[in-house]
């Protein structure tokens, strides 16, 4: 029996479809009580609740002050780091320094009419906490791809956050070194909602930040949910995610291990193929069958963990069939596996709406290791509302007007009493007219 089960759409029962869509969302819905609670401990005990769970994680007492990343701690990674890994590291930081520069906005003003002018300010957000997940793997790309664009914007205070690698209170040395090479400046040691709650709230040994952003599983998910009414957030990235559509005209093992991309993240994670052709997708079916046997563990049992829950093989009768299936599903990765990927785009260009980043016949892999575009992405659904982290998430523009003097008064004059008398503010209307009057 196939490792991945095979539906055509039209066929596939309302409960099948219901639990592809919504994936992730259903594991995070499950925790939300739990995190409620530790969001609630950290905010009552501070450190002191970071440090009893950093202890449950490590096997040892852990005191409060160790949850601080030292100098000397960041000089032990630089040296511990393997040097082609640094190089990578560094390749990986100039592509996504370049792409974000591209992206940073500038202030401008404008001249609206003869003497009144307005303008926009683009000014950086004064600090950030940025989440590194670990656990499942480690993870220097996302040091890299989280810490980039807040420095490109100008943050001064860059605060990481990571869970204990290899059961002993430190940051995994090559996500350290990414992140301090990428922009960060301050640096802790501790993980999930536990974290964003001490980003939230802030302790006694971490101070608040204004903007909390990085992906993780459902608890940091969860948390980021819960605290966004306390700090800025950036974009629902949880549980990785990729959508395939394939013609039929690549090999159905690139097609293969395309899919495992993202599947093999964790037991959470999904991918899903769509394609027209029943006998391609039997292909496909049996490269990936053979292509989970080469993994190792865990990932051989994270994808066949997510194999029984929200990954799949769809056939769909149409191009537009799998636009719309696109499109509801809005996945965080989308690629168009297909010698003619750009003409299969240009075809769909007009109604595909909801999609993270798009892959045109390029592996998902080259994006979250360095082509430039963030890898932080929104999970889950909504990149029906969301775009992957930029600069953005991290800048605020506030606008500038001016009327100058008693002539651009006058051309507003009457707009501005019309509209304060209608609207019954009488001081409103006072404040323009006495500046004419007396001007």
């Amino acid at each position: 029996m196939p490792i991945f089960p095979t539906y055509k759409l039209h066929e596939i029962s309302e409960n099948d479809l219901k639990r592809i869509l919504e994936r992730s969302r259903i594991d995070v819905s499950r925790v939300e009580a739990h995190v409620r609670q530790i969001i609630e401990d950290v905010r009552m005990r501070g450190d002191e609740a970071i440090a009893e769970f950093l202890s449950s994680q490590v096997g040892r007492t852990v005191k409060p002050e160790e949850i601080i990343v030292k100098e000397e701690d960041l000089g032990r990674a630089y040296k511990e780091i393997d040097q082609k890994v640094l190089r990578a590291i560094r390749h990986m930081i100039k592509n996504v320094r370049k792409f974000h520069r591209r992206q940073l906005p500038k202030s401008w003003t404008m001249n609206i009419e003869d003497g009144i002018y307005a303008g926009q300010l683009v000014i950086p957000i004064s600090s950030a906490g940025l989440y590194i997940p670990s656990g499942k793997a480690t993870y220097p790309s996302v040091a890299v791809m989280t810490t980039v664009p807040a420095s490109v914007a100008g943050v001064p205070r860059i605060v990481i956050a990571s869970p204990p690698y290899q059961n002993e209170v430190k940051i995994d040395p090559a996500t350290l070194v990414a992140a301090h090479l990428s922009g960060a400046n301050e640096f802790y040691v501790m993980g999930g909602a536990h974290a964003i709650a001490a980003f939230a709230y802030g302790t006694k040994l971490v101070k608040p930040v204004d903007v909390v952003a990085g992906p993780g599983g459902p608890y940091t998910y969860a948390a980021k949910l819960m605290v966004r009414d306390i700090v800025r957030v950036d974009v629902p990235a949880g549980p990785s995610e990729a959508l395939i559509y394939a013609d039929g005209t690549l090999p159905p093992d690139w097609v293969a291990w395309d899919f495992l991309n993202e599947a093999e993240h964790g037991p959470d994670s999904a991918a899903v193929l769509l394609t027209t052709s029943v006998k391609y997708a039997e292909r496909v079916s049996e490269e990936l069958d053979r292509a989970v046997e080469m993994l190792p563990e865990p990932r051989r049992s994270y994808v066949l963990e997510n194999a029984r829950k929200y990954s799949a093989i769809i056939v769909v009768e149409s191009l537009d069939e799998a636009v719309e299936f696109m499109n509801n599903y809005a996945p965080e990765h989308l690629l168009i596996d297909s010698k003619n990927a750009r003409s299969v785009f240009r075809r769909m260009r007009d109604r595909l709406r909801n999609f993270g980043t798009l892959c045109l016949n390029t592996p998902i892999s080259a994006g979250n290791y360095g082509i430039g575009p963030n890898a932080t992405l929104p999970t889950g659904g909504y990149a029906r509302l969301y775009s992957g982290l930029s600069v953005d998430a991290f800048l605020k523009k506030p606008t500038i007007e001016e009327v100058r003097g008693v002539r651009g008064l006058r051309r507003i004059l009457d707009t501005v009493v019309s509209l304060a008398n209608y609207e019954g503010f009488p001081a409103h209307a006072e404040s323009a007219k006495i500046r004419v009057r007396k001007g």
